[in-house]
């Protein structure tokens, strides 16, 4: 295999995908533009692979137009080979060893489309019994259009012959190494969305407020950005306010289901109405919200003295009103590429069926369902004899060629998962 050289003459932007300059050596006499290296002896054999050459000065000072390219092996979950070019590079201040490593095309697909790995190489000094190491300060980022990362420069070809180094030892032997840490691509993600929206105020009017005798009373549910809410009031106070002041709060209804680790931010106004002048009290609130039954506001919210004076119009004809106007709320929808692949096979799926044979749903629904079957049932059936016309490994639909979601295809899972997720689950037995 030949190393993909990628020029360097008349543009700055070769490789497609990656802004990066690149490293790799020069052709056609150009000068190759560098990134930092690092190079330095450590006592640390190579931890990815390492091959031992016997006639070295055979293949190392006598062949400049060949290159020696290793068997695969594997590392990170990829394969990769080594290449080491004798006669590789050419600058102002001599001739350079290059060495390169190159990953296996075939295995970037789906989630490993993209690899990023540190990279090191090495050459066994035995006057030393150390390694000269050429460590790349940069994260190299392997893809389809850029399958080979490496050094040019790695060492000089006349450090490389010199007896005192001992670089070339034993009976014409040398010992060359790579080391490649791959860094794993991100497959879980989470996205926080945030609502600003003024959605109109919600109210509730406690009646008979003075014959009001217990700790606290919760109003009903409310409805506010996709979640459920509710009021929490003390007639007599909650810790400092207990005995001295009304205590008021907005809580995640009792009956609010959370995602594991989910959380809500919330910005509010909370208000006590005076039902005569309407110059109520308000007060901010700025606030995540993680636990239902639980809220936030205050627990000197108004004293009872200001509660009590007629002029404030808090109280009228034995009643309160209190007031919550939500100006932003967050939600976040958690992810992961096994599933957002998932979801793209089954589309891909259902639209290359649907556009074979329009047909198909009609003819399920009037030959197989029963009256009361839902739509879903429906798509589950349609979903089932898709799937088993698929080739498929350890019970899962294999990964296909990503196209396009159809209407089609994105309205019957989002049908699905709105209409009952768990039976969509637990039927189709692909999520």
């Amino acid at each position: 295999m030949q190393v993909s050289l990628v020029p360097t003459k008349g543009t700055n932007s070769a490789v497609p995908c990656n802004p990066q300059s690149s490293r790799l050596a020069a052709i056609n006499g150009a000068e190759p533009r560098l990134s930092a290296e690092h190079k330095f002896m450590r006592t640390r054999p190579p931890s990815a692979y390492c091959v031992r050459i016997e006639s070295c000065s055979e293949l190392m000072t006598r062949s400049p137009n060949l290159q020696y390219e290793t068997r695969p092996f594997s590392v990170g979950g990829f394969n990769w080979t080594f290449i080491l070019q004798p006669f590789g590079n050419k600058t102002s201040v001599g001739d350079w060893i290059s060495a390169y490593v190159a990953i296996d095309p075939s295995g970037l697909v789906g989630e490993n489309r993209e690899v990023y790995a540190d990279l090191r190489f090495l050459v066994y000094s035995k006057s030393k019994d150390q390694y000269w190491t050429s460590m790349d300060t940069e994260i190299r980022h392997f893809h389809q259009f850029r399958t080979t990362w490496g050094s040019p420069n790695f060492i000089q070809t006349k450090q490389f012959k010199a007896k005192d180094k001992e670089y070339i030892f034993d009976d014409d032997q040398c010992v060359f190494g790579v080391d490649i840490s791959v860094y794993p691509y991100f497959n879980q993600w989470e996205i926080l969305s945030i609502d600003k929206t003024v959605y109109g105020p919600n109210s509730w009017k406690l009646m008979k407020f003075s014959t009001l005798t217990r700790d606290f009373y919760i109003s009903d549910d409310f409805s506010v950005g996709g979640k459920n809410w509710a009021f929490k009031v003390y007639p007599n106070g909650n810790g400092a306010g207990e005995g001295n002041s009304l205590s008021l709060y907005v809580i995640l209804s009792e009956n609010q289901i959370l995602k594991t680790y989910e959380k809500v931010y919330v910005r509010a106004k909370l208000r006590v109405l005076d039902q005569k002048q309407s110059k109520h009290l308000q007060k901010p609130i700025l606030s995540w919200f993680d636990t239902p039954g639980e809220g936030s506001g205050f627990e000197q919210f108004v004293s009872f003295t200001d509660l009590q004076n007629p002029a404030k119009g808090f109280i009228v004809d034995d009643s309160l009103t209190v007031q919550v106007q939500f100006e932003a709320t967050s939600s976040t929808n958690y992810y992961s590429a096994n599933a957002a692949q998932l979801m793209s096979n089954l589309c891909f799926i259902m639209e290359s069926t649907f556009e074979k044979d329009e047909q198909t749903y009609a003819e399920i629904k009037a030959n197989q369902m029963e009256e009361d079957e839902t739509d879903l049932d429906i798509m589950l059936v349609v979903l089932n004899n898709i799937a088993t016309t698929y080739p498929r490994s350890d019970n899962r639909i294999q990964c296909l060629v990503r196209r396009l979601i159809t209407n089609i295809g994105y309205d019957y899972i989002q049908n699905a998962l709105k209409e009952d997720p768990e039976h969509f689950r637990s039927h189709s037995k692909l999520i």
